[in-house]
């Protein structure tokens, strides 16, 4: 039997400037999906995974998604990664803020 768990990352946040969410250990976890919603208008946004072994050094994985500014919501996908997972949001700037909402699940 497999366990899930599903985080809230970003809690429709104003963002202004490039994002990164908090960190979140997975490291018990097979699969990861981030989904990014935005809420409102907004510019393009490039929504790219994150990994690191200690939380503190970072590297991209996978593909980053681009969240179109008609879109509503980017996905990104993980299958093999270390410890540590977080999400870079960027896009957004002063004149074009983003609303966003980002959730984290975790299934192994």
């Amino acid at each position: 039997m497999l366990t899930t768990h599903t985080s809230v990352l970003a809690r429709r946040i104003w963002i202004r400037s490039e994002h990164v969410t908090l960190p979140h250990e997975a490291g018990w976890a097979s699969e990861a999906v981030f989904f990014t919603q935005v809420e409102g208008a907004h510019p393009r946004l490039t929504v790219t995974a994150e990994i690191s072994p200690d939380g503190i050094t970072w590297a991209e994985c996978g593909e980053a998604s681009t969240l179109p500014a008609d879109g509503a919501m980017a996905v990104n996908r993980l299958a093999h990664f270390g410890n540590w997972l977080r999400l870079r949001i960027a896009g957004a700037s002063e004149n074009e803020p983003a609303r966003i909402l980002v959730h984290l699940n975790v299934k192994g």
